[in-house]
């Protein structure tokens, strides 16, 4: 396999390295259909790689898909990709220390060609799959913004060599508006997450336990999500958002007084009142944080708003504020409360001793089986209990 030099590659490389300063220039070589914001990241990526190939004059590049970088774990996780056919990886996640020339790029910031997957001596399971899909030749580029690692894109076609020709020159500004796109998405996930999670952190003081539940909070959420992607038809970016949105569920609280937050017993009915509250304030607090991150409408800020709203309703009705029932309550609010109310049984509170996971099992079964949380999450959760206890671990809860 040939070796390339970093002369060779600083074709494909972005302009100093940013790919947020002329971002303006690129987006406003895009078609329009790939600017719209309704998009998500797959569709976006679809409607571009369709464009390169009617402006390149041929039908050479076939995938490009992101994987995203998630730093608390030091891992890698698929998160959108398009092309011709099945895609290969999905719902894929490995230590990126595991991956030695990825690690390579991500250190260096120079983009990796590979002429010949057929030759490719790797043995990790997203190397086979993306042989056995057929896939010859790759660009493989960083996703860097200020000085920060986001992820890769990956470029891939089933022509071998195909990224060392010259028309490889007239695709670099293409690259670099998809390495925009990437960037772009996965920010606007974590910045409306930190500015919802700014205001948790005021409330964590209140409560030592708030901050490893969040924690837990979002991985059973993806637990249950990556146990559901096959029935409800769930992409990896919808899954990465709930993972990243489900701590926020409770934001609202920062607006309840401690004498209700952390009374010892049980709540008398005005009490509960004002504690069911939590779920209108918290919704007002998103809707003005995304006014103020002017992401009004966005599918992110969308996501997070129905977490927060609906996370407390219940399959017949029972729940609150809206006493919404069945399919009317949106997937991730029905996944986010089978994850609230396990983690709230097996914790110790104030009011309440921790329970054992068969007896927290057990309640959500009966919950299921009584219309109150959705069966199918519940299902999916409680199949998983190896995974669940290794959180618990992780997280100090078991």
């Amino acid at each position: 396999m040939k070796k390339r030099n970093s002369q060779e590659l600083s074709v494909y490389a972005l302009r100093g390295a940013d790919v947020d300063r002329d971002g303006q220039t690129l987006l406003s070589a895009l078609p329009l259909q790939t600017q719209n914001s309704d998009m998500n990241l797959k569709e976006r990526l679809s409607r571009l790689l369709e464009h390169i190939n009617s402006q390149l004059g041929e039908d050479g590049l076939h995938r490009i898909a992101v994987a995203i970088y998630e730093p608390e774990g030091g891992r890698l996780k698929t998160y959108a990709a398009a092309g011709q056919g099945q895609q290969p990886l999905g719902l894929y996640e490995i230590e990126i220390a595991k991956v030695p020339s990825l690690s390579e790029v991500a250190r260096t910031g120079k983009p990796r060609v590979i002429d010949e997957y057929q030759q490719h001596p790797s043995t990790q399971e997203h190397t086979r799959k993306i042989r056995q899909a057929g896939f010859r030749s790759a660009l493989i580029m960083p996703l860097n913004l200020e000085h920060q690692f986001y992820g890769f894109v990956f470029f891939n076609s089933f022509a071998p060599g195909y990224f060392n020709r010259p028309l490889m020159e007239q695709f670099a500004p293409y690259a670099d508006i998809c390495r925009l796109l990437a960037v772009t998405s996965i920010r606007k996930t974590r910045v409306l997450r930190g500015a919802a999670q700014t205001a948790i952190m005021f409330g964590r003081a209140r409560d030592d336990e708030t901050g490893d539940h969040l924690q837990r909070m979002a991985s059973y959420s993806r637990l249950i999500a990556r146990n559901l992607a096959d029935k409800y038809e769930l992409s990896d970016e919808y899954i990465e958002m709930l993972y990243q949105f489900a701590p926020v569920h409770d934001v609202g609280k920062v607006a309840v007084p401690d004498s209700i937050l952390l009374k010892p017993g049980r709540l008398d009915p005005d009490e509960f009142a004002q504690m069911r509250e939590h779920v209108t304030r918290g919704v007002a607090m998103i809707i003005s944080i995304a006014e103020q991150l002017d992401l009004e409408g966005d599918r992110r800020a969308d996501m997070m708003r129905s977490i927060v709203a609906y996370h407390h309703e219940r399959m017949d009705g029972s729940g609150y504020p809206a006493g919404m029932a069945g399919d009317q309550i949106p997937l991730e609010g029905r996944i986010v409360a089978v994850a609230d109310v396990f983690d709230a049984l097996t914790s110790k509170r104030v009011y309440k001793p921790m329970w054992s996971f068969q007896e927290a099992a057990d309640l959500l079964r009966s919950e299921a089986n009584a219309g109150k949380l959705c069966p199918d999450c519940v299902d999916a959760f409680l199949v998983a209990e190896q995974q669940i206890n290794a959180i618990r671990e992780t997280y100090g809860n078991l």
